[in-house]
């Protein structure tokens, strides 16, 4: 018999679409919002259950027939980011289609950033602007009681004549200890998998991972990131670090995990609270327990800060070098310069962590030659790890509102967000085109990491294990591109 629930929540899959050749090697995370948000309701007293599909590398067809079989749901909740709206549309899309009567809704970053666009295109009853833990509880109450108008702030949905009721978005409490610990029984922990590199010191063993938060928001306003959509402008909470500590340690005795990634915008913004933090996790016992990586950025990396987090089994920090040259770094009001940047890798080498350093390639003041400089600098720090992205003009970010303003070509379909998508549609500028730039980034890809400078690094740190995986597990992938026609302009 199917199991009745009043919420079922899914985390819509489709790796394929995201990561093309990439897919096998790219992370499989536990889905922290929903989980989140399935530990709030459920205390209270709204009856709950997750579906993590990505987990299972199910496609939407896989899903809805696994749903349809094993519960009865009054909403379907889904959580996506732009990359994901293709899985998460067409999942909707099954779900009217096979359990008529059921209600969907649907929340995260793409839906908070463009919530009217959602309500109208998709095939969704409700959109979830903002958090949302007690706007859900509100909207399951009103739906259970036969209820067709909806004074929900963060909810939108479209009234009997068919308009979008804007109702605003939801700010959550800056008590964040309030907020229950992520329903982690509810998630298939033995499927998830850390980023391959992470395990480059642990025999390329990428099982036992968990994702945790220790605070939400961001301090800052970067052309390419659409956090804020969600958390508010510029808004910054923290979790003390005892109910941090608290999870850490379930985590290591309930489910022995290992690999952590700490997912903050920004963990090292604040150097006393993370020193407290490691202080905690070392009087804990689970420094050498744990494997751990987070973001930082370059202007608050301090080599006693460095030294603390090794401690507490912090084994990688990545920092958003972002360009090579320093008028494009004023440009994007990045708030560091080269020297700065050089400093930082230099501090946190010294404090024996793995550095990863995150490239974009295709800022709006960019050209050939200041992407050279990124490539060059790149080259010159060498570190453990790098990503090289494309400047993506996401919902909610405002390199989406200069595209519009400037009438640059947008992604057609939301797959071409993707990164790694054969037909990925970065922002062009005045100077490139799209095309231009993932020609570009491919290259330096291909230059950075076929380097003997590289290589050797690699085979003297990690051993030469390490580097035959990644000769023949990452850069055997032969990039895939097809560029669109709206590439060429």
């Amino acid at each position: 018999m199917a199991k009745r629930v009043d919420l079922l929540l899914i985390n819509p899959g489709n790796r394929m679409e995201q990561y093309a050749k990439l897919n096998e090697l790219a992370t499989v995370g536990p889905p922290l919002g929903i989980g989140m948000v399935a530990a709030f309701v459920r205390q209270h007293g709204i009856t709950v259950d997750i579906v993590d599909a990505e987990a299972y590398f199910w496609t939407p067809e896989q899903t809805v027939e696994y749903v349809k079989k094993e519960y009865d749901p009054i909403i379907v909740g889904l959580t996506a980011f732009t990359t994901k709206m293709t899985a998460a549309g067409r999942t909707m899309e099954l779900v009217k289609k096979e359990m008529p009567g059921v209600f969907t809704l649907l929340g995260g970053h793409h839906a908070s950033a463009i919530p009217e666009h959602t309500l109208k295109t998709e095939p969704v009853d409700f959109v979830l602007q903002g958090e949302g833990y007690q706007p859900i509880v509100e909207l399951v109450r009103a739906v259970k009681k036969g209820s067709r108008e909806f004074n929900i702030t963060g909810i939108w949905y479209k009234d009997a004549k068919g308009n979008c009721v804007n109702n605003g978005s939801f700010l959550g409490s800056h008590k964040l200890d309030e907020l229950p610990m992520v329903a982690w029984d509810m998630l298939p922990m033995e499927k998830y998998r850390a980023h391959h590199w992470q395990a480059w010191d642990y025999d390329l063993d990428t099982s036992r991972f968990a994702m945790i938060y220790t605070s939400l928001g961001c301090a800052f306003a970067c052309d390419f990131c659409s956090v804020n959509v969600v958390y508010g402008n510029r808004q910054v909470r923290f979790r003390s670090v005892e109910h941090v500590v608290a999870e850490l340690k379930m985590l290591v005795e309930q489910y022995q995990i290992r690999h952590v990634e700490v997912v903050d915008d920004t963990f090292t913004i604040n150097a006393k609270r993370v020193e407290a933090l490691c202080d905690c996790i070392i009087a804990a016992g689970l420094g050498d327990r744990l494997n751990m990586w987070c973001f930082g950025r370059t202007d608050t990396v301090e080599p006693g800060l460095m030294r603390k987090m090794k401690a507490a089994g912090f084994n990688w920090v990545f920092m958003g070098f972002e360009s090579g040259n320093d008028q494009i770094l004023q440009s994007i009001n990045k708030k560091q310069n080269t020297d700065k940047i050089k400093r930082a890798n230099d501090i946190v080498r010294g404090a024996g962590i793995r550095v990863g350093g995150n490239y974009i390639f295709g800022h709006q003041e960019d050209t050939p030659e200041t992407m050279q400089d990124t490539l060059e600098l790149a080259k010159l720090l060498n570190v453990e790890y790098a990503n090289f992205f494309l400047t993506m003009p996401y919902p909610g970010t405002n390199l989406y509102r200069i595209a519009q303003e400037k009438g640059y070509p947008l992604p057609e379909k939301w797959g071409q967000y993707g990164f790694f998508a054969p037909d990925a549609m970065p922002l062009r500028n005045k100077h490139l085109t799209s095309w231009d730039i993932i020609q570009f980034r491919d290259k330096a890809f291909n230059e950075y990491y076929q380097s003997a400078s590289y290589q050797e690094m690699v085979r003297e740190v990690f051993g030469e294990k390490i580097l035959a995986f990644l000769k023949e597990k990452v850069l055997s992938k032969e990039m895939v591109r097809r560029p669109p026609p709206q590439a060429m302009l």
